[in-house]
């Protein structure tokens, strides 16, 4: 894995978490997150735009001949 590959992995997985229980509300969550929720939902973004980006550079996927 690169370097920092473990901490970005673990920012997609909290911010994953997020939204999936900002739709559901399985958990509450506290006051002091509802007040910057407009920022989380802004950083989740731009990382789910980075991980496409990644994805489309990756080698992983290419096309069978």
């Amino acid at each position: 894995m690169a370097r920092g590959g473990g901490l970005f992995f673990i920012l997609y997985l909290l911010l994953g978490l997020y939204f999936i229980n900002f739709g559901f509300n399985f958990i509450q969550i506290p006051a002091f997150f509802t007040t910057i929720d407009k920022w989380i939902i802004f950083v989740g973004g731009i990382l789910l735009v980075f991980g496409g980006i990644n994805l489309l550079k990756s080698n992983r996927y290419t096309n069978v001949r």
